[in-house]
């Protein structure tokens, strides 16, 4: 396999036999037909019609395709490749890649395809990886702050051992799981402390605590208060405003 000094296309189809190796530079592989199977030493990967996987430089990984396959893969040298991310992407293949891939496809086999089109292809693909992209595992945490939360099943969304999500986690986000589910649950409970009449024990339920003891503990915690001490504390400072502004009204009408 050489080494490209400039990004280029090619279609492959993939042996049924396990390979294993690294190689100093990037690869961006969109399905055609059928599944690959990616494996690095904390994640495993299935590519199939409905994902694409971008692979950085460097990144000891084996592969195999227990069916009939093609796919259309970018090679992508080391200094273009960090440029968009040093880490695995494995994200859905929606209509906007789709598109890119259709534009790819008709660069591939156009004879007289030139690098500047290729690259501007490749360039669109980063910003489509980098696009607002939300870790599978973040995105389930704010779906479902108010359920149970299993460490194993995060782990299996971002395709990473379960011993070895929790630090990829605190290095991605400064916090650990337990302390940014706190904190969902937190934000959700003050929203419904100061817009609803919901008992406390009905918002603990809500944001995902069986008993209010424990939404409690949550506000001592966090917020060095009770719940019942800090709706009243909102509805307090409520009132204040109100009052603030009716009088600032009644002074500007009186000097009109």
């Amino acid at each position: 396999m050489k080494q490209p000094n400039i990004p280029y296309l090619e279609n492959i189809c993939f042996e049924n036999t396990i390979h294993k190796h690294v190689h100093n530079f990037g690869h961006l592989i969109l399905p055609l037909q059928g599944t690959l199977n990616l494996q690095t030493d904390r994640q495993s990967m299935i590519v199939d019609l409905k994902h694409i996987l971008f692979l950085p430089p460097k990144y000891e990984h084996s592969y195999f395709s227990q069916d009939r396959n093609k796919f259309l893969v970018f090679f992508i040298p080391a200094f273009i490749a960090e440029s968009c991310s040093n880490e695995v992407k494995f994200l859905d293949f929606d209509a906007q890649w789709q598109a890119l891939r259709f534009l790819m496809l008709n660069e591939y086999q156009n004879p007289t395809t030139n690098t500047t089109a290729i690259k501007q292809l490749l360039y669109y693909s980063f910003h489509l990886i980098q696009r607002g992209h939300e870790f599978a595992s973040l995105r389930y945490l704010r779906e479902n702050y108010h359920s149970r939360i299993s460490l194993k099943i995060l782990a299996q969304l971002e395709h990473y051992e379960a011993n070895y999500y929790s630090q990829w986690f605190e290095k991605k986000m400064g916090i650990n799981v337990q302390t940014f589910l706190h904190n969902l649950r937190l934000a959700e409970a003050k929203r419904l402390l100061t817009e609803t009449n919901f008992s406390i024990l009905d918002i603990a339920q809500q944001v995902g605590y069986e008993y209010q003891a424990s939404l409690t503990r949550l506000f001592k915690q966090y917020e060095g208060t009770t719940p019942q001490k800090y709706r009243k504390k909102f509805k307090e400072q409520g009132k204040k405003t109100f009052i603030s502004l009716r009088i600032s009204s009644l002074i500007v009408f009186i000097i009109e």
